[in-house]
């Protein structure tokens, strides 16, 4: 969990860091409960890209992990994907 950067967009809510791994940060929901930091496991979908479900104000969505690389570290040129 070294070196985390805020996702665009989720400032807040989730992190990435370089390795493509993303986090949920502690936070506090709309009805007073504590949410711990956790890691989000990504799933296959579609031709071998890897997703993870996001959600912002009770609204659920699924995002590649490589337009959530670009979009947090624009440095970045190295996408994800699974061969089979």
């Amino acid at each position: 969990m070294e070196n985390l950067r805020a996702i665009p967009g989720f400032e807040g809510h989730y992190g990435m860091n370089s390795a493509g791994e993303v986090y949920r940060l502690s936070t506090v929901d709309h009805r007073g409960h504590k949410r711990n930091e956790r890691s989000l496991r990504a799933s296959m979908h579609g031709r071998g890209y890897l997703y993870v479900r996001l959600s912002l104000h009770g609204e659920r969505k699924m995002y590649s992990l490589n337009t959530l690389i670009r979009k947090t570290f624009p440095e970045a040129t190295t996408l994800l994907s699974v061969v089979s």
